[in-house]
C-alpha cells in the first residue's frame, strides 16, 4: 500500500475512518463467532455482557472497552491482536499503513507494527486521548514481558494499587498478567509504544 500523500498525525482522525474501523472491528468479531458455531447468547454469556449490548458491537454501533474486548477475544479463542484490521504481511510497514484498532469512543487507537505472524515479538504504537483510558477497571492480559515508553504527553499508570505518572521519554516495564489500569488525564494526546513478549495482547 503507498504511503497517503498527506497523511494525518498519529492522534488526528477523520469521523468516516472511526465509523470505518467500528464496523470493521464488529465484522470480524462477528466472522470469527460464526467460525466457531458460537450463538450471539452464548458469546455474551462467556464474555460478561448482555447480547443486545455485544449485538451493537458487531453491527458497529457500540464500542466495548478495553477489558470487555479482551473477554471477547479470550471467549473466541483470540487475542486482540487478532481483531487488528487486515494488511498487507509485508515486512517493511509505512507511516500510518499499520493495521488499526480503535477503542471505545475513539479514545484509545492502535496500530500494530511487527507482522501479525510473529510469534515472539509485539510492538503497538497507541495513542491516547485527552480522558482517554483502558476503562473504569484494571484488567490483565496473559503472562509475559511488557515495556512501554511514552514518546509525547503523560500517562497516569496503576499497576496492582502501585500508582504513578509517566512522561515523555519515561519507561515502564511489568508483567501485564498483574492488575493494572492506564488514563490519560492530561489535555494532549498521549502516544505510547509498547513492546511485548511474547504477543500476548
Amino acid at each position: 500500500m503507498a504511503e497517503p500523500s498527506n497523511p494525518l498525525p498519529a492522534h488526528e482522525f477523520s469521523a468516516t475512518q472511526a465509523s470505518f474501523d467500528e464496523r470493521e472491528l464488529g465484522a470480524t468479531i462477528r466472522e470469527y463467532r460464526l467460525k466457531q458455531n458460537m450463538s450471539l447468547r452464548a458469546l455474551a454469556a462467556q464474555s460478561d455482557v448482555s447480547v443486545s449490548f455485544l449485538s451493537q458491537v458487531e453491527r458497529g454501533t457500540a464500542s466495548p472497552s478495553i477489558a470487555s474486548l479482551m473477554r471477547i477475544a479470550n471467549s473466541l479463542g483470540r487475542t486482540i491482536g487478532s481483531l487488528f484490521e487486515h494488511h498487507s504481511t509485508s515486512r517493511l510497514l509505512r507511516r500510518g499503513d499499520g493495521p488499526r484498532l480503535v477503542h471505545p469512543n475513539r479514545q484509545w487507537d492502535e496500530t500494530l507494527l511487527t507482522p501479525r505472524d510473529f510469534s515472539h515479538l509485539q510492538v503497538i504504537r497507541s495513542v491516547v486521548a485527552p480522558g482517554g483510558s483502558t476503562g473504569p477497571e484494571m484488567h490483565t492480559y496473559g503472562s509475559g514481558e511488557t515495556s512501554m515508553i511514552v514518546e509525547q504527553g503523560e500517562l497516569e499508570v496503576n499497576i496492582d494499587g502501585d500508582e504513578m505518572t509517566l512522561y515523555e521519554g519515561d519507561c515502564l516495564s511489568f508483567d501485564p498478567a498483574t492488575p493494572h489500569r492506564f488514563a490519560n488525564k492530561a489535555d494532549a494526546p498521549c502516544v505510547i509504544l509498547f513492546s511485548s513478549a511474547p504477543p500476548i495482547y
